[in-house]
């Protein structure tokens, strides 16, 4: 298998595996409800609070535009991003 592949199979690997994860979390709350939750080998503490965001594009609205280049950090990223190919029929 070459490596552009292999790299696709463990990303498509990946996100099942969290999409099973995710759906374990709903059970456990919405089953055990917030709490610490044992299992066998691992326990669960399901936890319920508040996470204050700031939306950037309301920041870019209301506040001036220098200001925001001023506060904004640039990075330089270098990305692999892996897409599965369409069969054409």
């Amino acid at each position: 298998m070459n490596i552009i592949d292999e790299l696709g199979v463990i990303n498509q690997t990946i996100a099942e595996l969290d999409a099973t994860a995710r759906r374990l979390k709903a059970r456990i709350i919405a089953e055990r409800g917030i709490g610490q939750h044992d299992g066998e080998k691992f326990f669960a503490d399901v936890q319920e609070y508040d996470r204050a965001t700031i939306s950037p594009k309301l920041v870019r609205e209301l506040v001036d535009p220098d200001i925001v280049s001023a506060v904004t950090e640039i990075k330089h990223i270098q990305a692999v991003v892996v897409k599965q190919k369409v069969s054409v029929l």
